[in-house]
């Protein structure tokens, strides 16, 4: 009872901090777009989290292509009229045609990222590339807050650029690694896809919760956001082998199949059948929002991940330059 009543102070610590942000933070970093937010964030157009205070769109100044690939991290303004339905096969051309271009460097962001707005052709002659909307279905192989120390969450680690190496889970991507199979062992068979902390519905924040792990290795999930490619790394090789960035003194880079993600994520949508030919696109009646999983199964509370459970309204940041007041938004 005693470990159950903890939990419950937890999700609530955790629920207090990611509601708006009160009167010791009056004026805004983060500057949205101006209509809406887009598909399932559109109901928290006007619900700022504390980092939306702390933290603008390019995050820690790190050069001008750095912070231009931050601002499309942190882009919640692509357009979703026109959604187009990629795959695993999908991302390997997107790869192959960014691999391909000249203009791009290895294992660094771009100068310019004019060349991966229509990179690639898609067979029915419309143009795809970064800044478009896209959906993925596949099943969810790993979910968990990245840049975050997972014994000293608030005080170790590095954080990350994009969200000015703020430290804690409130304050960081939550990094979803997605495949086609769910049993799929392959990891440059994987593709990413990343919920960022800024505008984050308070059950998006979950999750990473070990309560939703045993039903997503079963149930297909929809993925609708962004695409973005990520320079600052590099993809597996052709025979299946983690790449070696050259920016990071030859270091192995961690394993995907390209470096293109669905990065921010939009609308998360999961399947209610357990057979992936049930859960096609266009069947609107085989899925529902994310947000319902937490009642669907039946919890009374949603545990949060043990390094999740320690929280702040003041973070630290590695960020030069970075400081808070007590009692300010903060400054840079």
């Amino acid at each position: 009872m005693q470990s159950h009543n903890s939990f419950r102070l937890a999700g609530l610590a955790l629920a207090v901090l990611l509601l708006p942000a009160p009167n010791y933070a009056k004026k805004l970093k983060f500057k949205r777009c101006t209509q809406p937010l887009p598909l399932q964030l559109k109901p928290f157009t006007n619900q700022p989290r504390r980092i939306d205070f702390l933290c603008g769109n390019t995050g820690c100044n790190k050069g001008p292509a750095n912070d231009k690939q931050n601002a499309m991290k942190n882009n919640l303004c692509a357009p979703v009229k026109k959604i187009t339905r990629v795959t695993l096969k999908t991302f390997g051309d997107l790869g192959d045609a960014s691999t391909n271009e000249p203009s791009i460097p290895k294992g660094a962001p771009p100068p310019s990222r004019a060349k991966l707005a229509n990179i690639v052709k898609l067979p029915n002659g419309a143009k795809l590339g970064e800044g478009k909307t896209v959906t993925f279905v596949g099943f969810v192989l790993d979910a968990r807050h990245s840049n975050v120390d997972k014994d000293e969450p608030l005080t170790k680690g590095n954080g990350e650029s994009v969200q000015c190496n703020l430290l804690g889970c409130a304050y960081n991507d939550i990094h979803i690694t997605l495949a086609e199979d769910p049993k799929e062992t392959a990891l440059c068979r994987t593709v990413v896809a990343e919920i960022i902390p800024h505008y984050r519905p308070a059950a998006w924040n979950l999750f990473d919760s070990p309560d939703y792990t045993g039903f997503f290795k079963t149930h297909p999930v929809k993925i609708t956001g962004q695409l973005f490619f990520d320079g600052s790394h590099v993809p597996c090789t052709k025979d299946g082998k983690a790449g070696l960035n050259p920016a990071r003194e030859n270091a192995k880079d961690f394993e995907r199949l390209a470096l293109w993600e669905i990065h921010p994520i939009y609308a998360i949508d999961v399947c209610k059948h357990a057979n992936r030919s049930q859960c096609t696109v266009s069947d609107k009646h085989a899925w529902f929002p994310f947000t319902k999983l937490k009642s669907r199964l039946g919890l009374a509370a949603v545990t949060p991940t043990e390094k999740c459970k320690a929280n702040t309204n003041d973070p630290k940041s590695a960020c030069p330059g970075f400081g808070l007041r007590p009692g300010s938004p903060g400054r840079r």
